[in-house]
C-alpha cells in the first residue's frame, strides 16, 4: 500500500502519465517491481531488471542522482526499448530512493510525449522518492518489529515450558534440608537441575550444563533430562545410568554437542551419597573446616561412545553440606574481566556454612557473593546452584 500510494502521488504532483517503483532485492542484484500507476500488466511483465544488465539503474545507484531518458526507443541504455514502444512511453526520469545514504530502489516517472523535466520537477521527484524510501524502510522495520515481537512471544512461551521442567521447589525429605537456584542468562537456558524421588527415602539429585545457550542448548537440555529420567528408573548403577545417557545423546545430537552432569543418589536414612560426575564442576562437601571435592566419574556426555564412568560412595554426617553448581558460578566475571573462580566459590560457600546457615542461607550467600563480585556486569552463562544440608 505504501508503494502504491507513492507511485500514484508521483503522477499526480508531476502531471506525468505513469510511474513505477522498483525496490532492490535482498542481495541487491535485481530491481523488483513493488508498485506502479498507469502502466499495463504486459509492460510490467516484460522481464527482470538485473542491476548488472541495466546501465541506467547502475548509474542511478552509483551516483545517487536522477538520470534522464529523452527517448526510451532510441536510448542505447534502455533495457527493453521494444516494450517501451508498445507501451507508448517516450521520456522518463529515474530517481534514486535514498534512505540514510543507501539506495533502496528506483522510482521511474514516464511521459507518453517528449518531455524535459526542469530543475523544480527533478527536485520534486527526487524528494518524493526519498520520502517514499523512508516510508518503505519504516514499513519494513515495522514488519520486522512485529516479527521480532512474535518471536519474542514464542521464546517466552518456550522459556515457560522449559522452566516447568525445572522443579518449582526442592522436595522435603526427613534428614535433608535442600535449596536450589536457577538463573538463565537468556530466556532459554542450557542448565538444569532435577530431583528424583525413589523408594526407601532415596533421592536422586542431578545438576547438568549443556554446552551453549539459547534455543539449541534448551533442546539439548530437555533431551538430556528425558534420557536421565528414562534410564534412572530401571538402572540402579549410576555409572550405567550415565553411560546410557551418553549413548542416547550421541544419537540425538551433532558432533561438538556435549553435556556435563553430576548425578547422585542420597540414601537419607543411611546418610550415604552414591555419585558419578561426567566432566562436571566438582561438587563440594563441606564438613567442619574441611572442603572435599567430589569429582569421581568420567568425561563429558556426548563426546565419545566408549566413554566409561566410575561411581563413588561417600558416607555423610549430620551437619555436612553438599554444594552442586554449574560453571556459571565460577565463570562469572567483573568489569575487569576477572572470573569469580573456584577459589572464591569454595571460600564463599565455607563462609555461609560456618555461620550455621541452612541450605537456602548458603545458596543465598554464594549468589550474593558472586553478584557483589561481578557487579552489574552482564551474565555470560546460565547459573544453577543446589545446596543440601544433612541433618
Amino acid at each position: 500500500e505504501v508503494h502504491r500510494l507513492v507511485a500514484q502521488t508521483m503522477v499526480q504532483v508531476t502531471g506525468a502519465d505513469a510511474c513505477s517503483i522498483r525496490v532492490l532485492s535482498e542481495d541487491r542484484s535485481e530491481l523488483l517491481t513493488m508498485a506502479n500507476y498507469g502502466l499495463s500488466q504486459a509492460y510490467l511483465a516484460k522481464g527482470p531488471i538485473l542491476l548488472a544488465d541495466s546501465r541506467i539503474d547502475q548509474e542511478v545507484v552509483a551516483r545517487q542522482a536522477c538520470v534522464y531518458i529523452a527517448d526510451e526507443m532510441t536510448d542505447p541504455r534502455v533495457l527493453y526499448p521494444e516494450q517501451a514502444r508498445r507501451e507508448g512511453i517516450v521520456s522518463a526520469l529515474c530517481a534514486p530512493m535514498v534512505y540514510r545514504g543507501v539506495v533502496e530502489g528506483v522510482t521511474r516517472v514516464y511521459s507518453r510525449q517528449p518531455r524535459e523535466f526542469d530543475w523544480f520537477e527533478t527536485s520534486l521527484i527526487q524528494g518524493v522518492a526519498a520520502q517514499g524510501a523512508s516510508a518503505i524502510v519504516n514499513a519494513r522495520l515495522h514488519l520486522e518489529a512485529l516479527a521480532a515481537q512474535a518471536l519474542r512471544d514464542q521464546m517466552q512461551m518456550a522459556g515457560e515450558v522449559q522452566r516447568r521442567m525445572i522443579p518449582a521447589r526442592p522436595p522435603k525429605l526427613p534428614g535433608l534440608d535442600i535449596a536450589a537456584v536457577y538463573v538463565p542468562s537468556l530466556e532459554l537456558g542450557g542448565d538444569f537441575y532435577d530431583f528424583i524421588e525413589f523408594p526407601g527415602g532415596n533421592l536422586g539429585v542431578c545438576v547438568a550444563d549443556v554446552m551453549g545457550k539459547g534455543v539449541r542448548a534448551s533442546l539439548l537440555m530437555a533431551s538430556a533430562r528425558s534420557c536421565l529420567r528414562a534410564h534412572c528408573a530401571h538402572i540402579y548403577d549410576l555409572s550405567g545410568v550415565l553411560a546410557a545417557v551418553n549413548r542416547d545423546m550421541l544419537t540425538q545430537s551433532e558432533e561438538g554437542d556435549f553435556v556435563t552432569m553430576f548425578y547422585g543418589v542420597i540414601d537419607a536414612p543411611a546418610r550415604r551419597l552414591t555419585y558419578c560426575s561426567a566432566g562436571h564442576e566438582p561438587t563440594l562437601l563441606l564438613r567442619g573446616e574441611e572442603i572435599i571435592e567430589l569429582s569421581r566419574g568420567g568425561g563429558v556426555i556426548g563426546y565419545a561412545a566408549e566413554m566409561r564412568f566410575e561411581q563413588a560412595v561417600v558416607d555423610l554426617r549430620p551437619g555436612d553440606m553438599l554444594v552442586l553448581y554449574t560453571d556459571g558460578l565460577p565463570d562469572a566475571v567483573n568489569f575487569q574481566d576477572e572470573p569469580f573462580g573456584r577459589r572464591r566459590v569454595r571460600t564463599t560457600a565455607l563462609e555461609g556454612y560456618r555461620r550455621g546457615d541452612g541450605a537456602e542461607g548458603v545458596a543465598r550467600h554464594l549468589l550474593w557473593g558472586m553478584r557483589r563480585f561481578a557487579g552489574l556486569q552482564t551474565r555470560r552463562d546460565d547459573l544453577t546452584l543446589v545446596t543440601i544440608r544433612v541433618q
